[in-house]
């Protein structure tokens, strides 16, 4: 394993690594986590609004079906005001659930403090299952095969095969990582480990 192959592999330098090893983010570091959560600040608000547009066009197509050719409320049977009000309350309620949900996803902070693992590596090729809805609607899954990065207690899953050739399995390292998301920000090999 070389250093420097480790070091452009997870975009770092001395310096990053001299904040991680103090349990801090470097000011780089700093900048690029800020962006990947902007990111998802985005994505949230966009699946928010996506949801309250989905609701109002569902509304609008239940109305417009309901009341075509000059019907009013007042000529709906009891059954047909109840199913009017399932049809416009049921959407409104569920995806209006999953709006606020997107929403506050987006308000929410994530913890990106500086964790520290240390420990013999030992990467492990697993099996998922991955779903995934097809272009027709239907699901499906197939199993896929990755690797899992284990340093001491921690794992870190689905990590780069290329990561197999730059660090000796059965030495000690010390990664340090992004609590939230497990982002590994920098990694060396200890003194123990040598």
């Amino acid at each position: 394993m070389s250093e420097k192959e480790l070091r452009e592999f997870f975009k770092f330098d001395e310096s990053d690594l001299a904040a991680n090893r103090a349990g801090q983010l470097s000011a780089k570091q700093v900048q690029v986590l800020a962006e990947g959560e902007r990111g998802a600040t985005r994505i949230f608000v966009g699946m928010g609004i996506g949801l309250v547009l989905l609701a109002a066009l569902i509304t609008y197509v239940v109305i417009s079906s309901t009341f075509h050719e000059g019907y009013s409320f007042a000529d709906l049977s009891n059954d047909q005001k109840v199913g009017l009000t399932l049809g416009l309350g049921l959407p409104w309620l569920i995806l209006g659930f999953l709006a606020v949900g997107a929403f506050m996803g987006a308000r929410g902070k994530s913890d990106f403090s500086v964790q520290k693992t240390e420990g013999k590596v030992k990467f492990v090729k697993v099996e998922r299952n991955v779903s995934s809805t097809n272009a027709d609607g239907t699901s499906s899954s197939r199993t896929v095969q990755q690797y899992e990065l284990r340093v001491g207690p921690t794992n870190f899953e689905n990590v780069d095969e290329k990561l197999l050739n730059m660090v000796d399995e059965g030495k000690v390292y010390a990664f340090y990582y992004a609590k939230a998301g497990k982002i590994i920000l920098s990694a060396e090999r200890t003194r123990k480990g040598k």
